[in-house]
C-alpha cells in the first residue's frame, strides 16, 4: 500500500513554496502519495491539527517550523505510533539540533524525514500551578524551568530573531547573568528529602544542548529515561567562575566525558538526574518550556513519558 505523509507547517515561519518543492521531490522519489498539507493557526490548537492528520491514517507526520511548532506537533503524537519528521525552520531549532538533524539544509532534512530510521524518544511532562491558581500540563522535549533560559525567551525580541538569528539571544542572556534577584524554592527528586534554596536558575531537561551549541546539561540523553536537573545559585562573581569552570570541559563537538550525577558546586550549583522533580516556589517565577513562556509559576512537577514519540533521524 502506498504511504502518505501529513505536513503540518507554521505559515509565519516557513517558505511554503520551497518546502512544498522539497517535500514533493522526496515523496515522489520514495513512491509516496502527495502529502496532506495542514497549516497551524493561533485560533486552533496544534493538537487538533495533528488529530485531523491522524484521522486520515497517515504514515508520517512532518513538522515544518520553529521550536514551538515542532514541540507542539511532537507532543500531540505521544503514544500514537506514527513517526515524526522534522523540517527545522526556526531560529534555535533545539530538538533538531539535539537529534543531530540538518539545520540549514532543507533537502537533507526532508530526506531523513522520508527515509530515516525510527528513534523513540522520551517526553518531559511539566505539570504546574500558576500564581493565579490556574493549573495545566505541558509536554516538552528539550528543557523547561526558570532563570536564564526563561529570561532568554522572555527578553528576546521577535524582530531581532528574524534579523540576527541566534545572536538575538545574547543580550537577554547577559542581562540574566548579571541579575541578582533569586527565587526561594523547595524542591525534591524522586520523592526524596526536600531541599530549600534561593536560586537564580533551575532547569529540568531532556536534552543537553541549547542555542549556539552550548552543552548546558552535558550528560542529558533524550532516550535514557531520566531528567537532568541543574540548579544554580547565582551567576555573579565567584559563583559564575565556579559554574563556568564546571561546565567548560563539556563544551565541544562531542563531550568526551559526562559529569557524575553527584556533581556538586557546593552552594553555587547542583547537577542531578531523576525521574520526577517536584518544587514549590515561595517566590513565583516565570517558567518556559521548549521556548514558550508558561507564566508565573508557584508549584511544578516534572516527570517523563518514556519513549513516547518516534522521530525520524539519520
Amino acid at each position: 500500500m502506498t504511504k502518505r505523509a501529513a505536513v503540518i507547517y507554521n505559515p509565519a515561519r516557513v517558505d511554503l513554496a520551497r518546502v512544498e518543492r522539497t517535500v514533493a521531490k522526496w515523496e515522489a522519489r520514495e513512491g509516496w502519495e502527495k502529502s496532506l498539507w495542514l497549516p497551524t493557526a493561533l485560533e486552533t490548537p496544534t493538537s487538533d491539527v495533528v488529530g485531523d492528520a491522524l484521522g486520515t491514517k497517515v504514515d508520517l507526520v512532518v513538522a515544518a517550523g520553529g521550536d514551538g511548532t515542532v514541540s507542539e506537533v511532537a507532543s500531540a503524537l505521544r503514544q500514537s505510533g506514527v513517526p515524526l519528521g522534522i523540517l527545522p525552520c526556526g531560529t534555535a531549532n533545539l530538538l533538531a539540533r539535539n537529534l543531530h538533524l540538518p539545520l540549514t539544509n532543507l533537502g537533507a532534512a526532508a530526506r531523513i524525514a522520508f527515509t530515516g530510521v525510527d528513534r523513540p524518544v522520551d517526553v518531559g511532562v511539566l505539570s504546574y500551578r500558576l500564581a493565579d491558581g490556574t493549573t495545566s500540563v505541558r509536554p516538552y522535549f528539550v528543557m523547561a524551568g526558570f532563570g536564564i533560559d526563561a529570561d532568554m525567551v522572555e527578553g528576546t525580541d521577535v524582530l531581532a530573531k528574524k534579523r540576527f538569528g541566534w545572536l538575538a539571544y545574547v543580550s537577554p542572556i547577559v542581562r540574566s547573568a548579571y541579575r541578582t534577584s533569586r527565587a526561594s524554592v523547595t524542591w525534591s527528586l524522586d520523592g526524596g528529602t526536600p531541599v530549600s534554596a534561593r536560586l537564580h536558575t533551575l532547569i529540568v531537561g531532556n536534552c543537553s544542548t541549547i542555542t549556539a551549541g552550548i552543552h548546558l546539561l552535558p550528560g542529558a540523553e533524550i532516550d535514557d529515561g531520566l531528567l537532568d536537573v541543574l540548579a544554580v545559585r547565582s551567576l555573579i562573581g565567584r559563583d559564575r567562575r565556579r559554574f563556568v569552570n564546571w561546565i567548560a570541559p563539556y563544551q565541544g563537538p562531542i563531550p568526551t566525558t559526562v559529569p557524575p550525577t553527584d556533581a556538586d558546586g557546593g552552594d553555587t550549583f547542583r547537577y542531578r538526574t531523576a525521574k520526577t522533580v517536584t518544587m514549590t516556589l515561595h517566590d513565583p517565577a516565570t517558567f518556559q518550556a521548549d521556548g514558550d513562556l508558561i507564566g508565573s509559576v508557584e508549584w511544578a512537577e516534572f516527570s517523563l513519558d518514556p519513549l513516547a514519540v518516534t522521530v525520524k533521524v539519520a
